[in-house]
């Protein structure tokens, strides 16, 4: 298992990158891109630099499974606190079309937070699968050590 020093770095970390990520999408010409990277590719991250720092010993497809999943549900709420203020504040400003969904939302504060919680599942579920993807591409790659 996963101990609990870990899961707070992951935890911290990641959503310190969901937040970084929110960023992104507030320019209407990228917003898919913030969102794609907050989706699919906080795990890979996530892992690699763990493993970098030296705080992951050894990269295992059950572990990076569970931090990519706990990774992908914190960056997304993480990317949430900082993205959906943002976006109603520049629509009440700038009247920019591109955020008239956010504005709907914010009306509908009911609806906001029943949906961040099932985007957060859904980012912790394809973000626990590019986690088995690197891992397995790690192991894939990795010298053998022979005799």
């Amino acid at each position: 298992m996963i101990d609990k020093p870990l899961l707070k770095i992951i935890c911290i970390c990641s959503a310190i990158t969901g937040a970084i990520l929110g960023i992104i999408p507030l320019i209407p010409a990228f917003a898919w891109i913030g969102i794609l990277l907050v989706m699919f590719g906080i795990a890979p991250f996530m892992i690699l630099y763990l493993k970098h720092l030296n705080v992951i010993k050894e990269i295992e497809i059950e572990k990076s499974m569970i931090m990519g999943a706990i990774a992908g549900a914190s960056s997304f709420i993480g990317f949430s606190v900082v993205y959906f203020p943002i976006a109603f504040i520049l629509y009440l400003i700038f009247k920019i079309q591109a955020f008239l969904a956010i504005k709907v939302m914010f009306v509908n504060f009911g609806f906001l937070i029943p949906m961040i919680i099932l985007m957060a599942l859904l980012c912790a579920l394809m973000n626990a699968f590019s986690g088995f993807l690197t891992a397995y591409i790690y192991l894939y790659f990795r010298p053998k050590n022979r005799g």
